[in-house]
C-alpha cells in the first residue's frame, strides 16, 4: 500500500505539447475506421490464419497401417537392433 502511494506521489509528469502540427504524426500501422461508421475492415492476420488452416490441414490417409502393424513393427526393429548389440558385443568380447 505504501509502495502504491510512493509511485503515485512521485510519478513523472505529463509530456508537454509539442508544437508540432498534425501532418508530421505518423498514421497508425493499420486500417482504423471513420468515427461516424461501425464497418468491419477485414484483418489481414485472420486471413493469414484461415490460409494456414487450410495449408495445414492434415490430409486424409486411406492407407494407415493398424495399431497392430505399427506395434510389429515396432517390436521387430527395435529386436533386431538390439541383438545386433548383444550379439556384437558377444562376438567382441566373448
Amino acid at each position: 500500500m505504501q509502495t502504491q502511494r510512493k509511485t503515485e506521489t512521485h510519478a513523472m509528469p505529463a509530456p508537454a505539447h509539442s508544437s508540432e502540427p498534425e501532418a508530421r504524426i505518423a498514421p497508425p500501422p493499420f486500417p482504423i475506421a471513420p468515427s461516424g461508421e461501425a464497418t468491419a475492415i477485414p484483418s489481414p492476420a485472420h486471413a493469414l490464419q484461415e490460409r494456414l488452416e487450410t495449408a495445414f490441414a492434415e490430409p486424409v490417409i486411406e492407407n494407415r497401417w493398424s495399431p497392430r502393424q505399427t506395434l510389429a513393427l515396432l517390436v521387430f526393429t527395435c529386436g533386431a537392433f538390439w541383438g545386433a548389440v548383444i550379439g556384437g558385443a558377444i562376438q567382441l568380447f566373448g
